[in-house]
């Protein structure tokens, strides 16, 4: 949308000053939630350190950032997170230390913390580590969201009746003024939720708000004694007289600081850590969904990181960006640095200007504001979240929110992290990691040419069972398989084929279920192949004692197909029945097998020329002219197909016996794939040119050839047909 510049000047004014005025009003209902309790008196600092985080913040994203659309502030989760090592140190502290002693002890370990986390996020963003959000488990981030609302909720009734929530408060509330102070609070918190929800615009809950600022500022402008009645009455919060909110502790205090009961606090830092770490790549996603574009995570975390090593230099408390006010500056056509000046200017004013600027802002605006995004990320968590979420999802959501409540907020998402490591490993384990069973008789290589060879596959390959694993193998995935196949092999199976190619590996609980098959296996007098390992799983399983080759019941094979002809060939052979004539495949034995007739045989013969095949030389090249059908007299070849990179890909073994090139052949299309020979290879070449002068010569031959064709064509569409309907169902 295209816009005048007096009409861009005003858009800026707008988002500016309502940015500014949220800014302030937030900033200082989540500065609210560090104290409580016995540290209630340090409140004006805790506050004085959030809008100190927040005018930091975007002085920096002002002059550093690249996005001119982005207004960080200290943030509520990780203050939340904060409580837990606040109140540690706290308790720590030695009871007959000074208060001001103790106050500085407090507000260096909020220091370190913060300077610990932009350090941790730092070094995750520049090695590039800003993905590791999404190996999150989804129930974790989302309980941890709900016992953060829960404790914003508490935050905002602590700031409301300038007591810690509790059941002794319970009994208060049924006398005014608390009453009448917690009414108005709970109606405002209703007015919100339901103005967020009538009205879409992002203007609907700031206007709301600067109502009730205006309406409380004219009652006390009608009442003409000034704010200090307010004040004694609980309606604001309890400040100082003097001053201003910065700095919290006098330099010269620092000297006092309780560096052991610092340490004695930080027990929990690595959970502040991770919590703030995923909060802040999560509020990220929110930014790029709003703003419909994608965000480098890592760029952010180290912008983020840079950004609060310079609060916490200073003290201040861990922030990043606010998605509302992205929201509100993109509602408003108004991406510009001096919306963040604004804000800025907004920002210094209340940091400096003190208990002045709070006196204006009743306390139950500020609890109402905490309750209702305590409130909105409940209902988010356990509400909404409860229709599309597995109940063994939900349960550890829920389980890590009556952890946080009823026990601590650590506690609870290290409860929750448990609860969600025995949850995948119970639902994983549950995931079938067979990706076919099969049999010979439905799937087997490429036979000879009269078809003898599949027609016996069919009758007997049942005893051949073809099992094609998936995804990654552990304790539990591998053994329920191990006493699948052991099962199917009771139905009297003699080779079982168990194929790795799409495995992504396995743990050593896994080794030790194909260790215990394999020894299964010698009992019951059944041989194992392993086709498709890589390397790293191969030597776990010979190192843990797996033993192949001659005479031990396993056997490995580079791929599947060739560890399936192994068993066709040892099947067969098994049986006794000869394939292959007596003194070896000839040209003629060939074509007598191929077209049924000794007559037409010899008559095709003497149209065919031998080639001589070196190991490693392509037959038939992939994309090469499609004039020739091989008969193949000796020695076996690889199928393959050019995959990507340009490396090749196995699809099938050919061998004496068989007839390739044909489809191409009646097709007249370029060659859909490579034959290269695996060992000297002798095969018998007839060409379209020997065809047409055979169809001039004879062209009964000629007739008698194409049947025999079409047969050939049609057995191995009816294996196709019956293996691809297999697999479908």
């Amino acid at each position: 949308m295209h816009q005048t510049s007096s009409g861009r000047f005003i858009s800026v004014l707008v988002a500016g000053i309502v940015c500014g005025f949220l800014s302030v009003v937030v900033t200082i209902g989540h500065g609210s939630l560090l104290f409580s309790g016995d540290l209630q008196g340090l409140m004006p600092a805790a506050l004085g350190l959030a809008l100190f985080s927040t005018t930091v913040m975007t002085i920096f994203a002002v002059l550093g950032g690249s996005k001119s659309d982005i207004i960080p502030i200290a943030q509520e989760i990780p203050i939340v997170a904060m409580v837990s090592i606040v109140s540690a140190v706290a308790g720590a502290i030695d009871p007959s230390v000074p208060s001001e002693a103790r106050a500085a002890t407090i507000f260096a370990a909020v220091a370190v913390t913060t300077m610990a986390t932009a350090l941790a996020t730092l070094i995750l963003g520049y090695c590039r580590l800003g993905g590791l959000i999404r190996f999150t488990p989804y129930p974790v981030i989302a309980g941890f969201l709900t016992g953060t609302g829960w404790l914003i909720l508490l935050g905002g009734i602590s700031v409301t009746t300038n007591q810690t929530p509790s059941f002794a408060l319970l009994p208060q509330l049924l006398h005014a003024p608390l009453m009448l102070q917690v009414g108005l609070m709970v109606a405002l918190v209703a007015v919100l939720f339901a103005t967020e929800r009538m009205f879409k615009t992002p203007f609907a809950v700031p206007a709301v708000l600067l109502a009730v600022l205006v309406a409380f500022n004219l009652a006390v402008w009608i009442q003409g004694e000034g704010y200090e009645p307010f004040r004694a009455g609980g309606w604001l919060i309890r400040m100082p007289e003097a001053g201003s909110f910065w700095p919290p502790v006098e330099l010269s205090a620092l000297a006092s600081v309780d560096w052991s009961a610092v340490a004695n606090g930080m027990l929990t830092l690595p959970i502040v850590i991770v919590i703030t770490i995923v909060a802040l790549l999560m509020n990220t996603t929110g930014i790029e969904l709003h703003a419909d574009r994608d965000l480098d995570l890592n760029q952010e975390m180290r912008s983020n990181g840079w950004m609060n090593l310079l609060v916490g230099a200073g003290g201040g408390l861990p922030g990043y960006s606010a998605v509302s006010l992205t929201l509100i500056i993109h509602q408003l056509h108004a991406n510009s640095r001096w919306v963040g000046v604004i804000v800025v200017a907004m920002t210094i004013s209340a940091l400096f200007l003190g208990s002045l600027l709070l006196d204006a802002v009743p306390a139950i605006l500020l609890g109402a504001v905490l309750v209702w995004v305590g409130g909105s990320l409940m209902y988010d968590w356990l509400v909404r979240a409860r229709r599309r979420l597995d109940p063994f999802e939900y349960a550890v959501i829920l389980l890590i929110a009556l952890v946080i409540v009823l026990v601590s907020f650590p506690i609870g998402i290290l409860v929750g992290l448990i609860a969600a490591i025995f949850l995948f490993a119970f639902q994983y384990g549950r995931v079938d990691i067979v990706r076919h069973e099969l049999t010979g008789a439905d799937w087997h290589t490429s036979g000879d040419v009269s078809g003898q060879r599949h027609e016996l596959l069919r009758q007997h390959g049942a005893g051949i069972v073809i099992v094609r694993l998936q995804g990654f193998l552990f304790f539990g995935t591998a053994d329920r398989m191990r006493k699948r196949v052991q099962d199917r092999m009771e139905g009297g199976g003699r080779f079982l084929l168990i194929d790795f190619q799409r495995v992504s590996g396995m743990d050593s609980s896994a080794v030790q279920s194909f260790i215990r098959l394999s020894q299964v296996a010698a009992k019951r007098e059944f041989t194992v192949i392993l086709t498709g390992l890589s390397e790293r799983p191969r030597q776990a399983l010979i190192r843990n004692g797996l033993r192949i080759g001659e005479g031990y019941p396993v056997r490995i094979e580079p791929d599947l197909e060739r560890g399936l002809r192994w068993c066709e060939d040892s099947l067969l052979s098994q049986l006794d029945v000869g394939l292959a004539p007596a003194d070896g495949w000839t040209l003629h034995s060939l074509l007598r097998g191929f077209l049924k007739q000794e007559t037409l045989a010899t008559t095709i013969a003497a149209y065919c020329h031998r080639i001589d095949i070196a190991p490693a030389t392509p037959l038939i090249t992939q994309g090469g002219a499609s004039s020739d059908i091989f008969f193949i007299e000796s020695g076996t070849a690889t199928v393959a197909i050019a995959g990507e990179g340009g490396m090749a890909v196995a699809l099938a073994t050919v061998g004496p016996g068989d007839a390739v090139g044909e489809i191409s052949f009646y097709l007249r299309e370029p060659r859909s794939a490579s034959i290269v020979a695996r060992e000297s290879l002798v095969a018998w070449c007839f060409s379209r040119d020997d065809l047409e002068r055979l169809a001039a010569d004879l062209p009964e031959a000629a007739v008698g050839f194409h049947t025999a064709m079409a047969a050939l064509l049609s057995r191995r569409l009816a294996v196709t047909n019956r293996l691809v309907g297999f697999l479908a169902n």
